[in-house]
């Protein structure tokens, strides 16, 4: 719940996902990475997070159209499944950060990957998140990963 917007999202895994009652479905997932508004983490737990996570910042920014840094996985995978942001990149995250989440951006027909591309579970600590399209990966996750990797940013 976010009490300053009175957003309430909930899901439940096989019964979709709800913005104050009402049922939520990512539409029109953009595949242009130039017009996507991306959350990075910025996770200060070390330097060598401090470090990728400023690496990110700096790869990513003049690729797309906006780079955020809200510090909050739930808040911001809520907004990825609502489409107010395509994508959110983060490290070093703790299962109690990302779990309903999780839930929350699959039910609306999120992706949630790994940092080996992989679709992630409760116990990845790095995700990319991002809008699908068709049924599939969208290529802004790909094309953020990539960017990623080119810039040593995916291991710390």
């Amino acid at each position: 719940y976010n009490p300053i917007l009175n957003e309430m999202v909930s899901a439940v895994r096989g019964r979709g996902c709800y913005l104050n009652g009402q049922k939520l479905a990512i539409k029109n997932a953009s595949t242009d990475l130039k017009q996507a508004l991306v959350n990075v983490g910025f996770p200060v737990s070390s330097e060598s997070t401090l470090r990728v996570s400023s690496g990110a910042v700096a790869a990513l920014a003049t690729k797309v159209r906006g780079i955020r840094m809200i510090a909050s996985a739930s808040q911001v995978m809520s907004w990825v499944a609502q489409g107010k942001l395509n994508a959110y990149v983060s490290w070093d995250l703790n299962s109690w950060d990302v779990a309903a989440g999780m839930v929350i951006v699959e039910e609306a027909g999120g992706f949630i990957s790994n940092f080996e591309g992989k679709r992630a579970d409760i116990t990845s600590r790095d995700l990319i998140v991002s809008c699908r399209e068709e049924g599939q990966e969208t290529l802004i996750s790909k094309q953020i990963h990539e960017i990623l990797k080119e810039n040593n940013c995916l291991e710390y």
